[in-house]
């Protein structure tokens, strides 16, 4: 089952990859069909402007010049004005089509590497990876782990409200000092942060380039500088940023265990207690419902005055449970594991 799995998967990397260079290299071919023309049109144009300037200087180096003559000068430096005005355009054009070009695949190229770092990172899981102490407790029974403490009789049949609940894995308890825990925003979370962040960003780099090609090296004046690009990409740019930025800020507890203070600290309020305050620390099993039904885990903290209260919750069973283990030990309280 795992080769058909693999096989499957494989084919369907191959299919989209190749469906994307198929139509990458009609989009090419498109645009260098377009891109010849113009340069043709462009051309032939600049040939017969070319072609008006030499007769209106032949006519010119007569001796004499008659009515005629003075007319069809005129005449053709009119025709030559309104020809000048259709090139403008023209290399407008060109320039302006070169422009969409490059916004268009350099933000695909962009967008391509976002979703290839967040489709590596789902794939290979490297930011919820357990390490080898995790997985020796993930291994071991929980009676075999030393110091930890069971305690089944301090199970409690209410359940905290869930902490950002998902089917993934937000958020890892991690060391960060020797004697302080805190709740980190996991690998996935983060690499699609970023992802939000950076996919769209291409074709605003492609406009900004234009900019301060316009600005500083053209000397474009500001009021004929074109925006429509870049309220395009501005318009795109914008919210995904946000969602990134949100997702980065926001999507995990961010408490904290500091055992040198013997205190919790947790976000809302920030509310504070004390390590004494707290009787045991469960695992929790929820099903969680919606649009789609799953699993989710949870770490709750069950208090001496009867409040229980969540420290973590995704759908990460394994990593909730060693999480656990961690935090019973770390704080020397009690775990309840009736549901592991």
């Amino acid at each position: 089952m795992k080769w058909i799995y693999r096989l499957l998967i494989a084919t369907f990397i191959a299919l989209v990859v190749g469906g994307a260079i198929s139509t990458a290299q009609d989009h090419w071919r498109m645009h260098q069909d377009a891109m010849v023309r113009m340069q043709e049109n462009l051309l032939k144009q600049q040939q017969k402007q070319q072609e008006l300037s030499d007769r209106i200087a032949q006519t010119r180096t007569k001796p004499t010049l008659s009515d005629h003559d003075r007319w069809l000068i005129t005449h053709l430096e009119k025709t030559r004005a309104g020809l000048d005005k259709i090139l403008v355009t023209q290399q407008s054009g060109v320039s302006r089509l070169q422009r969409s070009f490059l916004r268009t695949w350099i933000g695909n190229l962009v967008l391509f590497i976002a979703l290839a770092g967040l489709g590596l990172g789902i794939v290979t899981r490297s930011g919820n990876a357990l390490n080898k102490e995790e997985q020796r407790w993930l291994a071991s029974r929980p009676e075999d782990i030393p110091s930890l403490r069971l305690d089944p009789g301090a199970h409690r049949n209410v359940t905290a409200p869930t902490r950002n609940a998902s089917n993934f894995v937000t958020g890892r308890i991690r060391v960060v000092k020797a004697d302080r825990l805190q709740v980190k925003r996991s690998g996935i979370l983060s690499a699609m942060g970023l992802s939000f962040i950076i996919a769209p960003q291409g074709g605003l780099i492609v406009e900004l380039y234009f900019l301060y090609d316009a600005l500083m090296v053209a000397h474009t004046p500001f009021q004929q500088l074109e925006w429509g690009g870049m309220m395009q990409s501005l318009m795109l740019s914008i919210p995904f940023t946000l969602v990134g930025l949100y997702l980065l800020a926001s999507s995990t507890s961010q408490a904290s265990i500091d055992r040198r203070e013997q205190r919790i600290t947790l976000p809302e309020g920030p509310r504070t207690i004390a390590f004494r305050e707290v009787e045991s620390i469960q695992l929790n099993q929820i099903l969680s419902t919606g649009k789609r039904s799953y699993l989710n885990s949870q770490i709750q903290l069950n208090l001496n005055n009867g409040e229980v209260l969540s420290l973590l919750s995704h759908g990460g069973k394994e990593q909730i449970y060693v999480d656990l283990i961690r935090t019973a030990l770390f704080m020397d309280k009690p775990a309840v594991l009736a549901h592991h």
